[in-house]
């Protein structure tokens, strides 16, 4: 089956797929090189692995049921049914032998329904059911895109029954709020019928139809690292060279790996960073709104709680343990140490989660306040 890469009205190249929505070849003579997915372009057969890595996981919530519930092969069939289509870019697909134009598909603009957070789904296998940005939406947490009082909102679950993942979420909402820090994505909780948690949390989208989402992976695979250069720098040299301000960049991350510090968030992998590109001039515009701190307190990894521990902690980030991490940090004054959220406060947001104890919750007030003296030690 032919398809043309698109983005928006611009025809980049065509690509071939099996019938269950694998690419298997393309063309490399490409109309608009400028134009073309950033990801993995440092590797041979670039295009295969960014459609491969741009598909919904399977092991994503229920997202296996649902596509055997719908008569689907696999995720990969899913995004091809639904044409490649984001809430984060600009990119999709196009039958050679379709006139649809961006207007008519984009869903920025049109409605969708598709909501893969429910218990039931439209059992459809056809192309009648309005085209779905969850067949591109990556990451194992169970989540959907919905659209609520007009406005595109991502809905997000937990791994388990407990609702530590989105109170996390807002916690890291309160911190950035009492830092006086402008550059992140809002988090609220509300409740998910059918669900074993107490809530779940939304946040509005933060990209549009002329500001798209560069993850930090699309942009270190996007060019040849040098030898004996870090990915962290890769990033800022590569950012800058795309007009973002290369300072201001450098800030925005070290804020990150404070806060992420201060609470023991170990999950700010490379797709959990992200900047701003305009979609016209192409131009990196700012670091995105910080987002997914899901995995605040340690949540679904081994807690720390011996000293020895807490100097140690895993992440899966820029570097292998926190410690590392502080070392890229240049400007120790970012946070304000009067300001961070009171342990009251703390008690108040992860006491909503009825599954978790009394215990627990003091132990990870004592891990922040752990985390509070190191920081305020190190300014």
């Amino acid at each position: 089956m032919e398809y043309y890469l698109m983005r928006k009205d611009e025809v980049l190249t065509l690509c071939d797929f099996t019938n269950n929505g694998q690419m298997i070849a393309y063309s490399e003579r490409f109309r608009e090189p400028e134009l073309m997915p950033l990801g993995y372009r440092v590797y041979p057969d670039y295009l295969k692995k960014w459609w491969a890595d741009r598909k919904i996981p399977l092991r994503q919530g229920r997202v296996e049921e649902m596509l055997k519930n719908k008569g689907m092969l696999d995720s990969s069939d899913y995004m091809l049914r639904n044409l490649g289509l984001s809430l984060t870019d600009y990119y999709w697909m196009k039958p050679i032998d379709s006139d649809l134009k961006w207007k008519d598909v984009n869903l920025y603009d049109n409605d969708f329904k598709d909501n893969i957070l429910s218990d039931k789904w439209d059992g459809s296998a056809d192309r009648s059911f309005s085209y779905s940005p969850n067949s591109s939406l990556k990451g194992e947490l169970e989540k959907t895109w919905a659209i609520k009082n007009g406005s595109r909102v991502l809905i997000k679950g937990n791994h388990g029954d407990s609702s530590a993942e989105s109170i996390n979420e807002v916690i890291a909402c309160e911190l950035h709020k009492k830092q006086g820090y402008d550059n992140y994505t809002e988090y609220k909780l509300l409740k998910i019928k059918g669900k074993p948690y107490d809530y779940g949390c939304y946040s509005k989208a933060f990209t549009n139809s002329e500001l798209e989402l560069v993850s930090a992976h699309a942009i270190i695979t996007s060019r040849k690292k040098d030898r004996g250069v870090s990915n962290y720098e890769h990033l800022i040299k590569v950012a800058a060279e795309n007009g973002i301000n290369a300072e201001e960049f450098r800030r925005d991350l070290e804020y990150q790996i404070l806060t992420d510090y201060l609470l023991t968030n170990v999950d700010r992998h490379m797709d959990n960073i992200g900047v701003l590109r305009d979609a016209k001039t192409l131009k990196y515009i700012r670091m995105a709104p910080i987002f997914d701190t899901g995995r605040a307190f340690a949540t679904g990894f081994v807690t720390p709680y011996t000293e020895d521990e807490i100097n140690n902690v895993e992440v899966n980030s820029f570097e292998h343990y926190e410690r590392d991490l502080l070392e890229l940090v240049r400007s120790r004054d970012i946070l304000k140490t009067d300001k961070f959220p009171s342990d009251d406060k703390l008690a108040e947001l992860l006491s909503k989660d009825s599954k978790t104890s009394k215990r627990l919750i003091d132990f990870k007030i004592r891990l922040y306040n752990e985390k509070v003296k190191r920081v305020e030690e190190i300014k």
